[in-house]
């Protein structure tokens, strides 16, 4: 039965068989329900009654629900954003009969939209899931910056959902989107902005953020390294870095951390991760002109095992990954250098 006939059916047995103003569709809470807007940002509702009524009258109050979610949701109801959507009725339903309310809702869901009922039944338990968590994770989540907040919501929802999480919080993700697209498209007018000094770089980068996402930027994004990563990734960066010496290269990446707002010890730290990537730079450098050697004069079970040993000299332990690496067609030596992220 299709959902306009069954709301036609269902209209005519409310019409004939209603139990007054009692349970009117437009109470307090079910005007609570239509102003809330994600499922895993909602705002409480309005506390109602409590009422545990007869039998008799929670029969007609599941028609009545069939009927309400069938004129609300039935256009859209095979969209995860609309199912999600009815999580605050059945908030709503828990509140007003604590001791019926989730039957009421199994039953009004079965009647409305019978080929979708364990569907629906599967997206509320996994809110439930969702919000729990939410609940738990309140205070830390509280602490973190606005986009590290972003991250772990998203991630989240991503595990509970799957690839279901971008089409309830549609809305929400084509926002970020939107702004990650213009931060990006000033990104790509810096990258090519070769005529600028290196803290001027830096500095217009965090200006473009503030921008964009607003609020402390320089904590949201330090605490992710994505604003380090995305000045490092610019090739105006890349190409004064690249004709520094060592010595004055690191200590140029060390002032451009602590322009982006990394405290001491961190800058501190992320020098010695640097000077351990240049070592493997070295080793990789080294490698790769015996090995074109070896391949240029050797084939066969000799070059393998050639091969192996020089893996081995110049990478010990990880010399293995390498060689897998290789057979996948990827060597990680001939790809660009970027000081300051690899």
């Amino acid at each position: 039965m299709g959902s306009k006939i069954r709301y036609g059916f269902l209209t005519a047995i409310v019409t004939v068989g209603a139990i007054g103003g009692y349970f009117y569709l437009q109470s307090p809470a079910n005007q609570a329900a239509q102003t809330m807007s994600t499922p895993g940002h909602t705002a409480a509702p309005k506390q109602s009654p409590v009422v545990e009524a007869t039998q008799q009258d929670l029969s007609q109050r599941i028609i009545e629900l069939a009927v309400q979610y069938l004129e609300r949701y039935g256009n859209t109801i095979s969209e995860p954003a609309t199912q999600a959507r009815l999580y605050n009725e059945r908030r709503i339903l828990l509140e007003q009969y604590p001791e019926s309310g989730a039957q009421l809702f199994d039953s009004a869901i079965e009647k409305a939209f019978p080929e979708l009922h364990g569907q629906i039944l599967a997206m509320m338990n996994n809110l439930d899931r969702y919000n729990q968590w939410l609940d738990n994770q309140e205070l830390r989540l509280q602490a973190l910056p606005t986009l590290q907040q972003e991250v772990e919501l998203w991630q989240q929802r991503e595990a509970i959902f799957g690839t279901l999480a971008s089409e309830i919080w549609a809305d929400e993700k084509s926002y970020l989107e939107e702004k990650s697209q213009v931060f990006q498209q000033k990104v790509a007018h810096l990258n090519e902005a070769s005529e600028l000094q290196l803290t001027e770089l830096a500095y217009q980068l965090q200006t473009s953020a503030k921008e964009v996402y607003g609020g402390d930027v320089t904590l949201q994004f330090a605490g992710s390294s994505a604003l380090g990563h995305a000045l490092f990734s610019l090739d105006s960066v890349q190409a004064q870095l690249q004709q520094l010496p060592p010595e004055r290269r690191q200590q140029a990446v060390n002032d451009l951390r602590l322009q982006l707002g990394y405290s001491e010890d961190a800058v501190e730290r992320m020098a010695k991760q640097d000077q351990a990537r240049e070592e493997k730079w070295q080793a990789g450098k080294a490698y790769t002109v015996e090995r074109d050697a070896l391949m240029q004069r050797l084939s066969g079970e000799a070059r393998d095992t050639a091969l192996n040993e020089l893996r081995e000299k110049h990478f010990g332990i990880a010399a293995p990954t390498i060689a897998r690496e290789e057979k996948e067609g990827f060597y990680r030596f001939e790809r660009p250098r970027q000081y300051g992220v690899n």
